[in-house]
């Protein structure tokens, strides 16, 4: 099979990190089934995005949109990488140049097809641009294709009309696309709720191979770890509120043995900063800031317990990463984590309950709730290794596949 994968965003100078998960699975569809070629269409995603607040960020994308070219890049033997650059804007003005993204697109399908023969199956991620750009090359070519939902909050304010429907160019590629994946079962409802066909859940992976549990050092501190973007939305200040009933409820002694970690970085960053120092929690937290994936893995290795406080998660690939370390995961009903986190594995708690929160911890802190690493190891694999979710998508595309012959044949 050869397969054209279409990702909405990607990693790119500003955020190395962001859209890593579509690399990784991308990656590994072509590592698990070596008979397939994997061709991954690039236009610059991130770096060639105008704006005045990404060029203020990051004026070096500004020098890579403008001076990039054709490539193609090798990332596993049966893997490439097709880069066709085209900018991007606001979509208030000219659709955010969606047809010349197409036609980025269309040159890299050429030259995929080009290297690999006759492409079978376009996989795009995100219903806009990815799914639409999918849905206008299937009508072209004849080629079925999924889309990959990710989005959360579903919709995002900016693809929702006035009376709360859906704008066109997302209810349209999510209607005609063949098989429809959403990576969990609360996005499969609320995309089902707007009268689309619901999507099959095949949740986000994590490359087992690279998190192994790793036992707590006795009679150290007990270590909280979160790693999550520095916004809002991921509930930073209701955790620090939790921090500090936590800490208001302990005697000395006990505060004395308890540390929280902090990864990760945004526009809030310094403002959170700031908020925990009003709150006096200085002494007790750690800032690392952005971190790279091999300085996230020691915090996952060295902590206790992870959590994350969202108001809004699509999945949560945090948690898993944490489960696939054995730690226990504190963590709320955000969208996501309710289908990753089971009583074996963590707790879930409210989002925007600080009071909650602290109650989990001190649970996890005292020792009255414990957990077994390798239990949590276990049901990681089962669910979110790579194996386990490359055969969800293996049936989604032969779905696609049979429902476009079925259309192909009138039947």
């Amino acid at each position: 099979m050869n397969v054209f994968v279409i990702p909405s965003w990607y990693p790119h100078r500003c955020f190395p990190l962001e859209g890593i998960f579509l690399h990784d699975q991308a990656v590994a569809l072509a590592d698990l089934r070596p008979r397939w070629n994997v061709a991954i269409s690039l236009w610059n995603q991130g770096t060639g995005r105008i704006s005045l607040e990404h060029f203020r960020r990051s004026p070096r994308c500004l020098l890579d949109a403008l001076t990039a070219q054709l490539f193609e890049r090798v990332v596993a033997p049966n893997a490439v990488e097709f880069g066709t650059p085209a900018p991007t804007w606001s979509e208030a003005w000219l659709h955010g140049n969606r047809e010349g993204v197409l036609r980025a697109n269309r040159c890299s399908l050429d030259r995929a097809t080009a290297r690999f023969g006759r492409i079978d199956l376009l996989h795009a991620h995100v219903s806009y641009p990815g799914g639409w750009i999918a849905m206008r090359l299937s009508a072209e070519r004849g080629i079925p294709f999924v889309i990959t939902e990710h989005m959360g909050p579903f919709p995002l304010p900016v693809y929702a009309r006035s009376d709360g429907g859906l704008q066109p160019y997302i209810r349209e590629p999510l209607e005609r696309a063949h098989a429809r994946i959403a990576v969990s079962p609360t996005l499969c409802e609320r995309i089902a709720s707007f009268g689309i066909p619901r999507p099959a859940y095949v949740p986000n992976l994590v490359d087992e191979r690279l998190y192994h549990p790793v036992p707590s050092e006795a009679g150290g501190k007990f270590v909280f770890f979160t790693l999550c973007q520095m916004e809002e939305v991921k509930g930073i200040p209701d955790l620090l509120l939790a921090i500090r009933t936590l800490l208001d409820r302990l005697p000395e002694a006990d505060r004395a043995r308890l540390e929280w970690r902090f990864g990760g970085y945004g526009t809030q960053y310094e403002a959170f900063r700031a908020r925990a120092g009003d709150l006096g929690l200085d002494p007790w937290l750690t800032w690392f800031g952005f971190m790279s994936r091999e300085d996230a893995r020691r915090e996952y290795g060295e902590c206790d317990a992870f959590v994350l406080a969202s108001h809004h998660e699509s999945f949560g690939i945090v948690v898993v990463e944490a489960a696939a370390f054995g730690k226990p995961v504190i963590a709320t009903r955000s969208g996501g984590p309710e289908a990753t986190i089971i009583p074996e594995t963590g707790l879930l708690v409210a989002p925007g309950r600080p009071d909650e929160l602290a109650a989990a911890m001190m649970s996890l802190f005292r020792g009255e709730r414990t957990f077994d690493a390798a239990r949590i190891r276990e049901h990681f694999a089962s669910r979110y290794s790579r194996p386990a979710v490359v055969a969800g998508i293996e049936r989604a595309f032969v779905e696609a596949q049979a429902a476009h012959a079925t259309v192909s044949d009138g039947t």
